[in-house]
């Protein structure tokens, strides 16, 4: 896992960070900012003041945003375990400036058609994950864009099916469905050195797809800000070959047993969450206060007809299973005419790491340290 993540990895990872620190700790939820954010840096690059500046903002004043957009796809669509497409939609009426339209990779400008070409092109970039568009577009959307995305991978090492039956905590008393399976390799676990300590479970992937499952506290988004920081090094890392014994952490317990080799065993509930958003109903996180004002365009660089955002969407799943991880996001804004215009033997270190309380995931690109999606499981049977 690199250390030094380049300036559109960074961005992207914060803007997660910023959302799911919104998000409710008492409900499932699953969101991508690595679909958003290549979105909002191409309205970033085609807005002008005052929309341009709050843009900036929420994508990290990065340097480039059209440029950086299109390297954030590429890195998602590069990857062996992640697909990535952006499309672009525009009614016929609508002029383009031709500037804006030759800046744009090759392929992804097409004409705005009917509902069922985009439910197709949602279908087909996130491998049949996302069936449906998640913007019903009607004939006041004069341009669409949007990004999907999709990861799936299979454990290095599968997981079998058990039971979990938490003492402790909001899941107290539960008779929970499950997942075990054992290790040799103790550095899959550690803990991170956060001012409350969190448990940090590495779940690899056959390729180059990762998920980190974070335990400790009740706050989602604290526990995904120490994951990040921990991905450039930024927080310390205790792995668990070198906890003592009788270390303790949440959901771990370091102790000794006769036996021929260390082990780490893990048991942790199955998850399948899905989550809607509504993007503009956070329009201050996104920098969108001033691009969604339809009184006036914001977007003089795409077409000389004024133009504001009128909707965002996100439609988002991640699945935890035995076998393997699977998530995909479809992120979209329909952006319309603004104004008035128109249109065994030794004793060995035996470790256990339980996951019976709410914890927060992960998905994480190994070489890059994009974060694909994040999300929280606050209820293990709800979805």
């Amino acid at each position: 896992m690199p250390t030094t993540l380049t300036p559109a990895v960074t961005a992207a990872n914060a803007l997660t960070a910023r959302w799911l620190d919104t998000a409710s700790a008492e409900q499932n939820v699953v969101l991508s900012g690595a679909g958003v954010w290549p979105l909002l840096a191409l309205l970033t690059d085609a807005a002008d003041e005052p929309a341009r500046s709050e843009l900036l903002t929420a994508v990290d004043h990065i340097a480039d945003p059209l440029n950086q957009a299109v390297e954030l796809i590429d890195i998602l669509d590069g990857a062996q375990a992640l697909s990535a497409a952006l499309g672009l939609w525009v009614r016929p009426q609508l002029p383009l400036n031709p500037e804006w339209t030759a800046a744009l990779p090759a392929g992804v400008l097409d004409t705005l058609g009917d509902q069922d070409r985009l439910d197709a092109w949602a279908e087909t970039h996130t491998r049949g994950l996302i069936p449906r568009f998640p913007l019903a577009v009607g004939p006041d959307d004069a341009l669409v864009l949007a990004t999907a995305l999709a990861a799936m991978t299979r454990w290095r090492a599968p997981f079998e099916p058990a039971r979990l039956h938490p003492r402790t905590g909001p899941w107290s008393g539960r008779n929970l469905e499950a997942l075990t399976r054992s290790s040799t390799n103790l550095s899959e676990l550690s803990v991170l050195d956060a001012p409350s300590p969190v448990t940090r479970l590495v779940v690899a992937g056959e390729d180059d797809l990762d998920v980190h499952l974070l335990l400790g506290g009740s706050d989602p988004g604290a526990l995904i800000d120490v994951g990040l920081r921990a991905l450039t090094g930024a927080m310390t890392a205790t792995d668990g070959a070198r906890l003592p014994i009788g270390a303790t952490a949440p959901g771990v317990v370091v102790a000794q047993a006769a036996g021929s080799t260390d082990s780490l065993s893990v048991s942790l509930p199955p998850f399948l969450i899905r989550s809607s958003h509504d993007l503009c109903r956070q329009a201050q996180l996104f920098g969108l206060h001033t691009a969604t004002d339809p009184s006036s365009g914001h977007f003089p660089r795409i077409s000389p007809t004024p133009l504001a955002v009128g909707r965002g969407a996100q439609d988002v799943m991640a699945q935890f299973s035995a076998e393997g991880f699977k998530a995909a996001a479809v992120t979209a804004f329909a952006v319309r005419v603004a104004a008035a215009f128109p249109l065994h033997r030794n004793r060995v270190k035996t470790i256990s790491v339980t996951l019976d309380q709410p914890f927060a995931f992960m998905a994480v690109h190994r070489p890059t340290a994009l974060v694909v999606v994040v999300g929280w499981v606050a209820d293990p049977v709800g979805s």
